[in-house]
Order: structure tokens, then C-alpha cells, then sequence
């Protein structure tokens, strides 16, 4: 059973909140995603290397916390793949592109699913 936030130690909160506000950011993108009323090519490209960034930082913490577990490795090279397929996307502006950073929000989604499952399963 998942520990609750008065039980954790400061760093487990810590990294605990910042789990959780990341995948609270990544369900804001799927949600603008479906909306065509902005440029989704620049949002989505945008967001995806924050939460990659962010997915990075978390993951070295996890590792220091956990070791080298075989979901943490997973992530870790999907991270990478998420972000140079984002980075590879500068400047264009047609669907192929808009579509490949709509699928890399959606392995985000799982990626950080798997994740809060590491996490909670380690509890």
C-alpha cells in the first residue's frame, strides 16, 4: 500500500510531488493536443522537453535511490528517444512531425505510469 505524503521522508515527498505534477502536465498535453485552436507543433514540442528534462532529473534521483532497476533503464532510453526525436523536429511544420510528438506524449504517459508503479511497488 502506497505511503502517504505525512509519511514519507522530505525526499520521498519530494520526488513524490514531482511525479505527480508531471504527470499531472502530461495529461494538460494530451488534453491541448486534442484542442486546434493553438500551433500543437510548437505547444507539443515545448512541453515534451520539459517533461523530458524533468523525466531526466527525476530518473537520477530514482537511481540513486533504487540502483539501476530494469524499469528505471527502460525509461531512461525511451527519455532519450523522446527527446532527440522532439529536438529532430525544429523548424518543421508538417503532420509527420505533429504526429510524432503526439505519439512521444503518449509514451510519456506510460513511461510515467511505470514509474509511479516502480514507486509504489517499492513501497
Amino acid at each position: 500500500m502506497p505511503k502517504e505524503i505525512d509519511e514519507m521522508n522530505p525526499q520521498e515527498a519530494y520526488l513524490e510531488g514531482r511525479l505527480l505534477g508531471l504527470n499531472e502536465l502530461i495529461s494538460i498535453l494530451k488534453d491541448a493536443m486534442q484542442s486546434d485552436k493553438v500551433d500543437q507543433s510548437i505547444l507539443v514540442k515545448s512541453i515534451v522537453l520539459h517533461i523530458s528534462n524533468e523525466m531526466n532529473s527525476i530518473l537520477n534521483e530514482l537511481k540513486e535511490e533504487h540502483g539501476e532497476h530494469p524499469i528505471i533503464q527502460k525509461v531512461e532510453k525511451q527519455t532519450e528517444k523522446m527527446t532527440s526525436e522532439a529536438e529532430a523536429t525544429e523548424g518543421v511544420k508538417d503532420e509527420k512531425a505533429v504526429e510524432t510528438l503526439k505519439k512521444n506524449v503518449n509514451v510519456a504517459d506510460d513511461l510515467m505510469k511505470n514509474l509511479l508503479s516502480l514507486k509504489e511497488n517499492q513501497e
